[in-house]
């Protein structure tokens, strides 16, 4: 069977069994199926009696739309799973049909992309890349490395809480990139296997990509989907990443005693080419003065855009006071990366903006992330949104239930699955949730965690799984499902359990 026929195959048995699943799901006249159905039709805009749009949304037409538009998006969740390079071009496909077939209005599925995010994603993006020019990113790992004096321990727990506040304040990416390569340049310099290091970094780098809402793409779009606010993200977010990244530690110091003893048997042997390898970069700096001004200059802007984004909020009351005009807390954070580029243009030169941009997007990946909006907004126009929510609502009979269930099944299908796609899809059904009085925004952290931690299980659940894992090849160290599993499957079921705990406790002062 060839590639084509894979295609068409995989998408009549979606269409199959999407279809069916809609006109099995009757949404019922009780108290949470009329709440969910009064909701919906304000969702999309219609003005009508609750009991018209119940049957509306149970009805032949609108169960036909919600079926293939179901069908569409599976399809292109199949297809990344089955293979990452067809992903945009199965988003485009999906996209297309949607429109041709009358269940996508153009006007409307362009006014459903939170262009505010995409604006926000290129800047941060670019400003990554130019800081990573300066040599920031370098400059201070090489000052971690030289802080552990030869302790294996220190050294592990310093290279992991690198990656984890890189990916915090940056993004997972860009964190994996410099962590991998630097745990890659130590392996060459101590002569030991650093597997187990590179997976625990991917592992500590997603953790901290939950901790702040620029860290990953799934905190980004969770923060500007619900309308939460900075403070509210911190809040709740940092605290339980940081627990479970020394839940992370201890379970790779238990689990990984054998390469830790290598760790420290090569450090003891080879201790003196570690001590040159940081002596000749110091040297280096030292003979470059323009360098170190730049690194320093990037460092005090590295640290001006984690401060800015911490206190968004503080800043845009101000704002509104000041010029005595409402500002929306989400637009003027997707202008913040700009700020800290135009200042930085004085160092780079003006001319080499566009240069950054061009390189350091992403581009597919954000355009991809465009018709996630955009498959993702008819799921909730139909109504599959509703007609699934009904049925997890039926399951669930208590917030913290539904919190559970969200985190849970959004864990164990990011463990195969693009995790932002999968978060994608089930947002608008934890806001319905919320919307009526079903959870609290809790609901919302429940996904992020899942999100995240679910994509730890296996070398392809994340985008820094990925990288890791391709950069790992190209310095031909195979990383194999047994050796990621040996330390995944234990450290991320306890992350995951220790936030549901987490989210049951602050459930309770809700």
């Amino acid at each position: 069977m060839n590639a084509l026929q894979k295609v068409v195959v995989i998408f009549i048995a979606l269409l199959a069994f999407s279809l069916i699943l809609m006109f099995s799901i009757h949404v019922g006249s009780d108290s949470i199926g009329m709440a969910i159905a009064k909701s919906w039709c304000s969702t999309i805009g219609i003005n009508a009696s609750t009991y018209t749009c119940l049957d509306m949304l149970n009805s032949y037409r609108y169960s036909m739309a919600q079926g293939l538009a179901l069908a569409l998006f599976l399809f292109v969740i199949a297809l990344t799973a089955l293979k990452m390079e067809w992903r945009l071009g199965a988003a485009i496909l999906a996209l297309i049909a949607l429109i041709l077939t009358g269940i996508a209005v153009p006007q409307e599925i362009i006014s459903a992309v939170r262009w505010d995010l995409i604006l926000f994603l290129v800047g941060s993006m670019t400003l990554a890349g130019i800081l990573r020019a300066l040599g920031v990113f370098r400059f201070i790992a090489i000052k971690m490395l030289k802080i552990t004096k030869g302790n294996a321990v220190a050294l592990i727990a310093l290279l992991a809480t690198l990656a984890y506040a890189l990916a915090a304040t940056l993004d997972e990416v860009t964190s994996i990139v410099y962590v991998t390569m630097l745990a890659l340049e130590l392996g060459r310099i101590l002569g030991v296997s650093i597997t187990p290091l590179l997976i625990l970094l991917v592992l500590a780098t997603n953790t901290g990509s939950s901790a702040l809402p620029i860290g990953n793409p799934i905190g980004i779009y969770l923060l500007y989907k619900t309308n939460m606010s900075i403070s509210e993200f911190i809040r709740t977010s940092f605290p339980a990443s940081l627990v479970n990244l020394v839940a992370l530690l201890m379970v790779f110091v238990v689990v990984e005693k054998g390469l830790i003893k290598s760790l420290m048997d090569s450090l003891s042997k080879r201790g003196k080419r570690v001590e040159a390898f940081i002596t000749r970069y110091e040297i280096e700096l030292q003979s470059e003065v323009d360098k170190v001004a730049r690194i320093r200059i990037g460092l005090i802007i590295f640290l001006l855009f984690v401060f800015t984004i911490a206190l968004n909020d503080f800043i845009v009351h101000g704002l509104s006071r000041l010029f005595n005009e409402y500002i929306d807390p989400h637009e003027f954070l997707s202008f913040i990366p700009y700020i800290y580029i135009v200042i930085l243009s004085a160092v780079i030169g003006l001319e080499k903006v566009a240069r950054f941009i061009e390189k350091s997007v992403e581009w597919s990946s954000l355009l991809f992330f465009v018709m996630l909006f955009m498959l993702s907004d008819r799921l909730t126009y139909t109504g599959v949104i509703a007609k699934l929510t009904y049925v997890l609502a039926l399951i669930s009979s208590s917030p913290i239930a539904i919190i559970a269930l969200m985190l849970i099944s959004s864990a164990a299908l990011s463990a195969v699955l693009d995790n932002l796609s999968v978060i994608v899809t089930f947002t608008p059904i934890a806001m319905t949730f919320k919307n009526v009085g079903l959870a609290s925004s809790l609901v919302y952290f429940a996904l992020l965690f899942g999100g995240v931690y679910g994509g730890n299980y296996t070398p392809i659940g994340s985008t820094a799984n990925i990288v890791a894992v391709g950069l790992a090849e190209k310095h031909k160290i195979k990383i194999t499902w047994g050796e990621w599993l040996k330390l995944a499957l234990v450290a991320t079921t306890i992350q995951i359990v220790v936030s549901l705990l987490y989210l049951y406790i602050m459930q309770l002062f809700v």
